[in-house]
């Protein structure tokens, strides 16, 4: 007996952003660095749309799931976003949360670089890729805590 293939989620091509979706993808493709939703927020209040900051984070995680924009978590816990075609990775210190952009992808393009027996069916949609440790200022002001 055939086993039917239920179509899952995505399988299907991402849905076109909407208006509310396609404003704050051009805000963050317009800036150089990771905005915050909260910096988001207030770019698009600057501009001619009205957004509420929770619309602005529901349609991150819609943007997200799309796979149009990235997510990082810095050392406070805030999230930080991108577009998905600027691929950068970080070396974060976890004492003064200073992050500094690497200036390769180490992880690679191509499916992530993963084999479809190490992904198990799993759909990549972005990744990130981050070295967390001690900057050199932090290092020098507490050698004897971390040497």
């Amino acid at each position: 007996m055939a086993m039917a293939h239920h179509a899952h989620p995505s399988d299907q091509a991402p849905p076109t952003p909407g208006p509310r979706q396609q404003a704050l993808l051009t805000v963050l493709r317009e800036s150089d660095a990771e905005l915050s939703g909260q910096e988001l927020h207030e770019r698009l209040k600057q501009g001619s749309q009205r957004h509420g900051l929770a619309t602005v984070y529901r349609n991150l995680r819609l943007l997200q799931r799309s796979g149009l924009v990235r997510c990082r978590k810095l050392p406070n816990g805030e999230s930080v976003y991108a577009p998905l075609e600027r691929d950068d990775h970080h070396l974060t210190c976890v004492s003064c949360g200073y992050s500094e952009p690497l200036p390769i992808c180490p992880v690679g393009t191509g499916g992530l670089g993963l084999s479809k027996v190490l992904l198990q069916g799993f759909k990549p949609l972005f990744h990130t890729f981050e070295i967390h440790g001690l900057c050199r200022s932090c290092q020098q002001s507490e050698p004897l805590a971390h040497g």
